[in-house]
């Protein structure tokens, strides 16, 4: 079983219910999972049953926090490297730059997967926030409204939605206190589109 065909939402309540269990041992309740993914209880709820409805997790009817990744799911996760902070000259997948491997439902075997941490608040308004992890399918070209990490001036790795004007490449935020940024294509290199949003509650 693979997760190739969910929607992105769903996508990501799976994947916060999965980072959930791994943290505490324990099923997250739909307000948390509601507040990780930032949409409604009615809608979070909606999505766990259709996850349910397709093999994806497993729920005893009546009972409380009993949310949980089925076994066939389970059996599909890989490891992909989580990248912190990347140092201005180094490639991205560098080993310096690998802080950790995270287990990740991989959706397509032939595609290569990698993580990064986030730092700044650029993508708020797209509920990326700092400290979330993002996981990106790596892959050199991009659609107007992906969200992609893109290498500027081969220094500068950047969380921003990619928007090609034909002329210029825009690097826009998520975040009205942030300025677009707008490059030459020969100065931003596509790294990757991200796929899913992983975040810890805290309480």
């Amino acid at each position: 079983m693979n997760n190739n065909t969910l929607p992105p939402k769903q996508q990501n309540v799976l994947e916060a219910l999965r980072s959930y269990w791994d943290t505490n041992g324990v099923p997250p309740s739909i307000a948390i999972l509601a507040q990780q993914i930032g949409v409604s209880k009615a809608t979070t709820y909606e999505h766990l049953l259709a996850l349910k409805k397709k093999g994806f997790l497993e729920y005893i009817e009546r009972s409380g926090r009993t949310w949980r990744l089925s076994n066939s799911a389970k059996e599909s996760r890989h490891s992909i490297p989580l990248l912190g902070k990347v140092a201005a000259g180094v490639p991205i997948l560098a080993a310096e730059n690998v802080e950790e491997f995270i287990e990740f439902n991989t959706p397509s075997p032939q595609d290569a997967y990698f993580a990064l941490r986030v730092h700044g608040e650029s993508m708020i308004e797209a509920h990326i926030l700092p400290g979330d992890i993002v996981i990106l399918r790596q892959q050199c070209t991009a659609k107007n409204g992906d969200i992609v990490v893109a290498l500027v001036d081969n220094e500068e790795a950047t969380i921003k939605e990619f928007k090609n004007t034909s002329k210029n490449i825009q690097l826009l935020p998520k975040n009205a206190a942030f300025k677009p940024i707008e490059l030459t294509p020969e100065r931003v290199q596509i790294l990757g589109k991200v796929v899913e949003i992983r975040r810890k509650y805290v309480q």
